[in-house]
């Protein structure tokens, strides 16, 4: 049972033709299948896109009461993510402020 010469065993060895990877046209075919499933992952996602702020802010309404700090940021994050507005965006017109500010300490 537990020998070397047990034939069961040795049947059941992997062999290296098995290993290989063939580059066959139907390889090929099954891998343009996988992509042209992608639709349905895009579609996800547009879905995902859309509903996620709206769970961000109604969970960052239902947490306002309990922290007001964390039911802020959240409803915040929330209200950015509906507007499309991203932190560069955000940074960028921090910039524009102070350049305003240090414009009006140049010419005073």
């Amino acid at each position: 049972m537990f020998s070397k010469n047990n034939p069961e065993k040795q049947s059941n060895n992997p062999k290296v033709e098995d290993l290989m990877i063939n580059n066959t046209s139907e390889s090929l075919k099954t891998e343009l299948s996988e992509i042209e499933q992608q639709p349905t992952v895009k579609l996800v996602e547009k879905i995902s896109s859309i509903l996620s702020p709206y769970f961000v802010v109604i969970v960052g309404l239902y947490l306002y009461d309990n922290n007001f700090l964390f039911g802020t940021i959240l409803i915040l994050v929330g209200i950015l993510s509906l507007l499309k507005i991203s932190y560069e965006d955000i940074g960028g017109w921090g910039e524009k402020i102070k350049s305003i500010f240090n414009q009006n300490k140049i010419n005073s």
